[in-house]
C-alpha cells in the first residue's frame, strides 16, 4: 500500500455588473476565476469503475484547474413577453478530464493486462475552452380561468483543447419548446427537446444521433384541510419512444435512454 499527502489551497472570487436599460430590459456583464481541486478520485483511483465501464487510472500529480469567465446576459420583460440571452466563454488552464485509451493503446499491452475487459481511461489535463450561448424567448396569455405560457428555448455548447483538439463527451445542441397552463391548482406541462447530432467528437470518440423526446406532466392539487394538501400527477417521459442515447454518458454506445415511460404520482402532504 503506499500513501499520499498534500495540502491543495484554492481561491476564487467574482464580479457582476448589471444594469436597467429601461423597465423592460436589463443587462448584465459578469466576471469570474474559479479554482478547483482535483478529487480524490481524479488523484487516487486505479481500478474497475463498472458504471462506467472503465478501467479508471487517477493521476497524483493534477494540478488545480483554474477557470477564468465571462458572461453577458439581457433579460427582457413586458406585457407577458419575456426573453433570456447569454453568452459566455470559459478558459480553463489545466482542464482536468478522463481520456478513454485507443485501438493502438490497447493493442500494446493486450497480452499483459486487458483490465478485467474494461476500457483503460485516464485521467489528464490540459488548457482548454468552452464558449455557447443560452437563448429563452415565450408569451404568457391571461385566460379567462387560467394562464397559459408558450416558450421557446435554446442552448449550444463547444469546448476545444488549446492544441485544437475536441473535449470528449460534449453535450450537443438542443431546443425546448414547452407549452404550460395553470389553473386553480391545476398544473399542464408539455415539452419537446429537440437534440442535433454530435458529430464533434474527441479521439476515440463515437457521434451520435439527434433525437426527440416528447414529456408531459399533468397535477392536481387538492387542500384537505388547512396547511395539508394532496398531489395526484400523471406523466408521461419519452412519449415518441425514442431510441435515444445521451452523448455526455460513458456508456451511451451501449445503454440507451429509457424509451416511453408513464406513470402516476400520489403524495400527500400534512
Amino acid at each position: 500500500m503506499e500513501y499520499f499527502d498534500r495540502d491543495i489551497d484554492t481561491t476564487s472570487y467574482a464580479l457582476t455588473l448589471s444594469r436597467d436599460i429601461n423597465e423592460s430590459l436589463e443587462v448584465s456583464l459578469g466576471f469570474s476565476s474559479v479554482e478547483r481541486a482535483p478529487s480524490a478520485v481524479e488523484l487516487l483511483m486505479n481500478g474497475p469503475h463498472l458504471a462506467t465501464a472503465r478501467f479508471e487510472v487517477g493521476n497524483f500529480n493534477l494540478k488545480s484547474e483554474r477557470a477564468n469567465n465571462v458572461d453577458l446576459s439581457f433579460k427582457y420583460s413586458n406585457d407577458g413577453f419575456y426573453g433570456g440571452l447569454t453568452f459566455f466563454q470559459n478558459d480553463v488552464n489545466n482542464y482536468i478530464y478522463l481520456m478513454d485509451e485507443t485501438e493502438d493503446d490497447h493493442a500494446d499491452h493486450e497480452d499483459e493486462d486487458d483490465h478485467d475487459g474494461l476500457t483503460l481511461a485516464k485521467y489528464l489535463q490540459q488548457d482548454a475552452e468552452f464558449k455557447g450561448y443560452e437563448l429563452e424567448v415565450g408569451k404568457t396569455f391571461d385566460l379567462a380561468r387560467g394562464a397559459l405560457s408558450l416558450s421557446f428555448a435554446r442552448d449550444s455548447v463547444s469546448g476545444e483543447f488549446t492544441d485544437g483538439h475536441n473535449i470528449p463527451r460534449m453535450t450537443p445542441e438542443r431546443n425546448l419548446y414547452k407549452v404550460n397552463y395553470v389553473e386553480d391548482g391545476l398544473t399542464f406541462t408539455l415539452i419537446l427537446k429537440d437534440v442535433s447530432a454530435q458529430n464533434d467528437t474527441a479521439e476515440n470518440e463515437t457521434a451520435t444521433s439527434g433525437f426527440q423526446m416528447l414529456n408531459l406532466n399533468l397535477s392536481k392539487t387538492i387542500e384537505t384541510s388547512p396547511g395539508s394538501e394532496l398531489v395526484l400527477s400523471v406523466f408521461g417521459k419519452n412519449l415518441l419512444d425514442e431510441a435515444a442515447r445521451n452523448h455526455s454518458s460513458f456508456v451511451k454506445d451501449e445503454v440507451p435512454m429509457s424509451g416511453r415511460n408513464l406513470g402516476v404520482r400520489v403524495s400527500y402532504s400534512f
